[in-house]
């Protein structure tokens, strides 16, 4: 076994996670499979705080390392792991002290760290020459991302002005009102709107009209942009092979 392949072995388990992220061909697969996953497994924790401690904290351990791989600026690099402390550690303060302040930073500093991990991915889908299916792959993940940074901002709505949804019962836990938060913001993002849970304040409202704005203007220019330019780049490579094929058979 060579030097690297035991430091691999034997590294903790974020560096395993940081290595395959960096090496890997398919890393934003990977992650959009991850964060698909979450919408199925966070359920199954149901009321537990334990379990869903366990989860939110393992879905930005997962990003942590994921923005590790791809961002090539330092400093906003730094910050990144910076906010994962201020997370974690107003996380724990909030639980201790049931102070919706601790839980009004934890809901700041995930938001700007789901922000960053948008940034990060997206130049570095810039910075590539071919698009590919894990570049599209990356696209969606951005999408998804997006979904989790608005139900943050949607949070912070409700911890500053209390009834800012109506349809949601502010007596359940916290992960549940953060579940049905982000269940909005989805279904916003999608301009499906059931309707169960509606914004009440002005600043939920603006926030509802602008993720609307985002979700439509991303998938009709961003997302169909990519897919036609990956439609394209195959076309040209089939074209190319057609062309190479007669050439090989006329030297011959």
């Amino acid at each position: 076994m060579s030097e690297s392949n035991k430091e691999y072995h034997y590294s903790p388990y974020m560096f395993r996670l940081y290595h395959f992220f960096k090496n890997s061909p398919s890393k934003f697969t990977v992650l959009l499979g991850f964060l698909v996953g979450q919408i199925f497994i966070s359920p199954i924790a149901g009321n537990s705080l334990l379990l869903q401690q366990v989860l939110y904290f393992y879905t930005y351990l997962v990003l942590l390392s994921a923005v590790s791989a791809i961002v090539v600026n330092k400093v906003r690099l730094y910050f990144y792991f910076g906010l994962y402390g201020v997370s974690l550690v107003s996380s724990i303060l909030f639980f201790k002290t049931h102070s919706m302040l601790w839980l009004a930073g934890s809901e700041a500093a995930d938001m700007f760290m789901l922000l960053i991990a948008i940034w990060g991915i997206q130049r570095f889908m810039w910075r590539q020459k071919r698009v590919t299916r894990d570049l599209i792959s990356g696209a969606i993940c951005i999408y998804m991302l997006a979904g989790l940074a608005w139900s943050d901002a949607y949070s912070l709505c409700e911890i500053f002005r209390d009834g800012s949804f109506s349809g949601i019962d502010l007596g359940d836990n916290v992960f549940a009102i953060r579940g049905a938060l982000t269940y909005f913001s989805y279904v916003t993002m999608l301009t499906v709107g059931y309707g169960d849970i509606l914004p009440v304040s002005f600043m939920a409202r603006s926030l509802c009209v602008l993720q609307g704005l985002f979700g439509q203007m991303y998938l009709a220019v961003f997302i169909a942009g990519i897919l036609g330019a990956f439609l394209s780049q195959q076309n040209l490579d089939a074209s190319g092979d057609e062309q190479q094929g007669p050439e090989e058979t006329d030297r011959s």
